[in-house]
């Protein structure tokens, strides 16, 4: 039975912790920071891809980590959990449960088109679907994948031939896909320290990002720059711009297309969007959806409108999933 507490809660096995755990068995689905809590007390279960980050990522050698297989059946002592790829970000999974002949299914982030270098995910029959809601609003339609990389080989043709061009994203799974666009507008990158460390672990699971580079006092011999948002603000501009001297042109990627203080934005996503979201639970067909995360309650009313039985999970309230 779920019950949604510090993660969401399946009998003894926590999935994506939200505080420190206190379980005993917990399961990563990625390594994003948002879905990864850390304890000296719990045995973590992730793909081999998702260890290796969490440990290099949050300095984690110390903890107990097993490695689950995809698409395999793992038995625990009264359920069954099977780990399958969902496309958001290397190493992560969607995750089916099953017990006393029902199936549950948790999405967690995830892409349903192709990436640039992951398959979409694969929806799975369930009769209880815990679905990522994160761009759960019609405003959020997605432009196809080949046109925005595209645009962004042709802005960067242009604008690193005279100046030097910075890109921001996400250090894990965003900044990998920019290095592999710089590349492909033939221009090696350098990056900042903890994108260089994920494009290491990519690499090394066979992922060709092309070639790149560690920022080290090195700026000047190279076009295009890799940063995380976080560390990008008007101060670094000005850094930038007195130790360059050359013209920067400034892009931020994301699916929330939010400019801030970059000169343009790209709408490159690893999550699904608003019809991704709805052809899932169509391909799915559950008898129950509980959504999570971003517009889980607008997206909730809309699934029942469309005949699904759905209710909106909150993270600040514990239920049980009897209660729905």
């Amino acid at each position: 039975m779920f019950k949604e507490s510090n993660g969401l809660l399946f009998k003894d096995l926590l999935i994506d912790p939200v505080r420190s755990p206190k379980e005993h068995k917990v399961l990563f689905t990625h390594a994003h920071s948002d879905h990864v809590k850390l304890s000296k007390k719990s045995t973590f279960f992730g793909t081999k891809q998702t260890n290796e980050i969490v440990k290099k990522r949050y300095n984690a050698e110390s903890y107990k980590f097993e490695e689950l297989s995809v698409n395999k059946k793992i038995n625990f002592d009264d359920y069954s959990v099977e780990l399958v790829n969902n496309g958001h970000i290397l190493g992560s999974v969607q995750t089916k449960i099953s017990s006393n002949d029902l199936d549950y299914v948790v999405t967690s982030d995830f892409r349903l088109q192709d990436s640039i270098f992951f398959k979409g995910v694969v929806p799975i029959r369930a009769d209880t679907l815990v679905l990522e809601t994160t761009f759960g609003d019609p405003q959020y339609v997605f432009p196809k994948q080949e046109d925005v990389v595209s645009g962004m080989v042709s802005w960067i043709e242009k604008n690193a031939k005279s100046g030097l061009v910075l890109l921001s994203g996400y250090s894990l799974g965003k900044a990998q896909e920019l290095t592999y666009i710089s590349n492909q507008a033939g221009f090696e990158p350098v990056v900042h320290d903890s994108i260089f460390d994920m494009n290491n672990i990519y690499s090394s699971n066979g992922i060709n990002l092309g070639e790149y580079s560690k920022i080290d006092n090195n700026l000047k011999d190279f076009s295009v720059l890799i940063m995380p948002p976080q560390l990008v603000d008007r101060n670094l501009f000005a850094v930038l711009e007195n130790f360059d001297k050359r013209k920067i042109s400034s892009a931020i990627v994301s699916g929330w297309a939010r400019k801030g203080v970059f000169d343009k934005t790209f709408p490159l996503s690893n999550h699904a969007d608003y019809n991704d979201l709805i052809e899932y639970v169509k391909q799915s067909n559950p008898k129950l959806v509980l959504t999570d995360h971003g517009f889980c309650e607008s997206f909730s009313r809309k699934l029942n409108r469309l005949g699904f039985n759905s209710k909106p999970l909150k993270y600040h309230k514990q239920r049980v999933l009897g209660e729905y």
